[in-house]
């Protein structure tokens, strides 16, 4: 028994030392998950763009409506029964031409009538003056009294004044008679009749019989903020007037051209923005009335402009900035914005800043530092990274 006993303790011991030599041995042994502190990180991957020079034209876009230089609801001036509609809906027309006709029986009887009574007092006139004009004779003989000659002075008088009174009121009948014809006020397209022929229409009825919008030339209404209104003031400075771009959706195809012509005379304190009005070029019916559009309105220009693309610029505590690749290294440059737009920001040139032709870094700034090696993605862009800083 003391043997056995005697006999497991020494493997005891054994195991222990084994153990211990282990332990000493064990941080000695390299790993996989051991990294070498001598070894560089890889290269993060990045797109560059170069910083470019160039004029660049100053724009501000905006959403605006298409609207009629002029429009009007087609009424009738006077209460009658709507005998004739002359027009077909959407028809083009010219100024003055007959659009509709009322029942006009009555009203040209009036005029008759205003034209019979013209012409009896007319005669009644004539025959006095003629009166007058012998006892003028006759009195110079003393045929007559100075009396009877001064009383037919009077009735001359009376029927000259009976006689313009006539004709007021026959020219207030031709013109009653006038509103039965309804005429185009100007030139444009006719809008979806309200009315059909058989009806009593009046004045007040607020459909009226159709509605007229001149088409050529349009206008868009838009708005720019208050933040831009030394731009629009240099816009509206230009003569004559900046040059306007209208599209009908966001990046699409300009489909009209014109010019800015007014600005509403104060700022929407409740939008904080300034109405401005834009006259446009005949656009061949692709725009009508009422259409919502983009507007690029053209404010000026920046000559030699030093601008990169707007992915490029970040913010950080001190500012903005961009990472410039110098021999496949990132470098972060403070820059000072002039102007910026949706693609592209316009820096301020300085000396110990960015250069032309300086390429920046367009997509994959979030794994960046200083001195950071980077890897080109888009060997096109990559001219500017080989510059010597």
């Amino acid at each position: 028994m003391r043997a056995l006993y005697h006999r497991r303790w020494g493997l005891g011991l054994l195991a222990a030392g084994s153990a211990m030599a282990l332990a000493m041995l064990w941080p000695a042994t390299p790993t996989h998950a051991q990294k070498d502190p001598g070894k560089a990180p890889p290269p993060v991957p990045v797109k560059v763009a170069k910083a470019m020079v160039q004029d660049q034209p100053l724009s501000l876009s905006a959403i605006g409506q298409v609207q009629a230089s002029q429009q009007a609801v087609v009424r009738a001036r006077i209460e009658g029964l709507l005998t004739e509609v002359k027009v077909s809906e959407g028809q083009a027309v010219k100024q003055g031409q007959v659009l509709a006709r009322l029942d006009d029986r009555s009203l040209r009887a009036q005029v008759d009538q205003s034209q019979a009574e013209l012409r009896q007092l007319q005669a009644q006139l004539d025959l006095a003056l003629l009166d007058l004009k012998r006892m003028q004779s006759l009195l110079k003989d003393s045929a007559v009294s100075a009396q009877q000659r001064d009383q037919q002075q009077a009735l001359v008088a009376q029927l000259q004044a009976q006689r313009q009174a006539q004709q007021a009121s026959l020219a207030q009948a031709q013109t009653q008679w006038s509103h039965t014809v309804i005429q185009a006020p100007f030139s444009g397209r006719v809008g979806l009749r309200q009315v059909d022929v058989g009806n009593l229409v009046k004045p007040s009825d607020a459909l009226g019989i159709l509605t007229l919008v001149q088409t050529e030339p349009l206008v868009v209404v838009f708005n720019a903020p208050q933040s831009r209104l030394a731009d629009v003031r240099a816009a509206l400075l230009k003569a004559p007037g900046a040059a306007v771009e209208v599209a009908e959706r966001e990046g699409g195809e300009t489909v009209a051209r014109g010019r800015l012509k007014a600005a509403d005379n104060a700022v929407d304190a409740g939008t904080g923005s300034l109405k401005l009005k834009a006259e446009l070029s005949p656009s061949g019916n692709r725009l009508w009335p009422g259409q919502f559009v983009t507007v690029e309105l053209q404010t000026g220009v920046i000559a030699q402009a030093l601008s990169v693309p707007r992915a490029a610029v970040q913010t950080g505590p001190k500012g903005a900035f961009v990472w410039r690749v110098v021999q496949a290294q990132a470098e972060m440059l403070p820059v000072k914005v002039r102007w910026q737009s949706d693609q592209l920001v316009v820096v301020e040139a300085q000396p110990d800043g960015l250069q032309p032709g300086d390429a920046v870094v367009v997509d994959g700034q979030s794994r960046l530092k200083p001195k950071a090696s980077v890897k080109l993605l888009d060997a096109k862009a990559a001219g500017g990274a080989g510059r010597q800083p």
